[in-house]
């Protein structure tokens, strides 16, 4: 398959978020799936549906795995407004936990608070099945374009 050329527009990111296929292993072992998302509103939303292997000894799903879930959807929400130009490393992140993520399918929502030329304030929030908030976080990443990431990664291979 080949891809559009960054910027994607809103319909060119629904199109890549329908193939399944094309998911990163972390998100497959998150149980990662597209709900929606909205450029204008500058938020994304997916489900994941973690399993048992993802839970600590006493039952719920472990907290570092839960951050990885709001981390994908605010990166996702953050990324998207860059019609998909680059990446979006977080250069730091708050979770709350508010009640423990049981095994089993939850919804994510990742929105831009604020989007500056290359830095973005990102806000999550965790659902369970019910609709209550199991856990919400905020992070700030930074924007590189595809352009920078190729320049590092020369840099890099060539020892510098």
């Amino acid at each position: 398959m080949s891809f559009p050329k960054p910027p994607w527009d809103e319909a060119q990111i629904r199109a890549f978020f329908a193939r399944e296929d094309l998911a990163p292993g972390h998100t497959a072992m998150l149980g990662f799936a597209f709900v929606d998302l909205s450029m204008d509103e500058m938020w994304f939303e997916c489900s994941f549906n973690p399993g048992k292997e993802l839970c600590s000894p006493w039952g719920a799903v472990q907290g570092g795995y839960v951050t990885a879930m709001l981390d994908e959807a605010m990166s996702l929400s953050a990324i998207m407004m860059t019609g998909f130009d680059g990446v979006v490393p977080t250069l730091e992140m708050k979770t709350s936990f508010l009640a423990p993520v049981l095994p089993g399918p939850v919804r994510a929502r990742g929105q831009v608070l604020k989007r500056g030329k290359r830095i973005f304030y990102t806000e999550g929030r965790l659902y369970a099945p019910d609709g209550s908030v199991t856990t919400h976080a905020t992070a700030t990443c930074t924007h590189r374009p595809y352009s920078q990431v190729k320049e590092d990664k020369a840099r890099r291979e060539a020892g510098g």
